[in-house]
Order: C-alpha cells, then sequence, then structure tokens
C-alpha cells in the first residue's frame, strides 16, 4: 500500500507543477506573407518563444529554420484574453501587412511598426501548446 500512495503523491505533483508553468512557446499558422522591420517574410508556420532569462519573445519560422527575430518583451496587460496568444498585423493601403504586435500569456512585444493612419489591422492567434 505504500507504493501506491507515493505513486498518487507524486502524480499530484507533477500535475500540479506542469499547471503552474506559463505557456511558453506556441505555434502559430499565417495564412498571408507579411513585413517586418523592412523583411518580408512568407506566409506559413512559425513559432513564438518566450525566453524568461532574458525578457524576449522570438518569432521563428518553422520551414526556414534560419529565419528568426527576437524582440525585447514586456509585461502585458492582463485581461480577458491573456491567455490567448496572437501577432497582430496592420493591412497598409498597398495591400502588404506588417507585423505590428506579438503577444504570448503575460508578454508582448513593444509596437513593431508605427501604424499609418486609417490602416486596418489583423490578427493571428493560436491556442498553442508547449
Amino acid at each position: 500500500m505504500r507504493p501506491m500512495i507515493r505513486v498518487f503523491v507524486l502524480a499530484a505533483v507533477f500535475a500540479s507543477a506542469s499547471a503552474a508553468f506559463a505557456l511558453d512557446r506556441v505555434a502559430v499558422n499565417v495564412p498571408f506573407s507579411f513585413e517586418t522591420h523592412g523583411k518580408t517574410l512568407p506566409s506559413g508556420a512559425y513559432e513564438v518563444e518566450f525566453d524568461s532569462i532574458h525578457d524576449t519573445l522570438k518569432l521563428s519560422s518553422k520551414t526556414d529554420t534560419k529565419m528568426s527575430y527576437i524582440w525585447i518583451a514586456a509585461p502585458a496587460e492582463v485581461g480577458p484574453d491573456t491567455s490567448t496568444p496572437s501577432l497582430k498585423f496592420d493591412n497598409r493601403a498597398d495591400g502588404i501587412h506588417v507585423l505590428r504586435n506579438i503577444r504570448l500569456e503575460m508578454w508582448n512585444t513593444p509596437v513593431l511598426q508605427l501604424r499609418e493612419r486609417g490602416v486596418v489591422q489583423h490578427e493571428a492567434a493560436s491556442r498553442g501548446s508547449r
């Protein structure tokens, strides 16, 4: 009976430990090409990752492993969409989507590009996984 109790205690510890950690990585599918800092990135699968040591958010292409961008992250405002990871884009008059902001759990990037007047904003979100 003693070994059985240890198994239940360890299972409870692992379950509570995994629930205590926030989401630190998420896969996002961007259905259109977009621009950030003058570079055009293709549509496709990307991964957003939070680095807790350096307080940064990294956007990496899942198809082109050499393509990644890192930004300093700041604490995000807490609200009903706090747990929803997202990439926000502005749609310029010429039809190009420009990456504006990345959010992952309690962290987000500052505004990455200043928005032009009258542009439409789009969002790509994912529920993600570790």
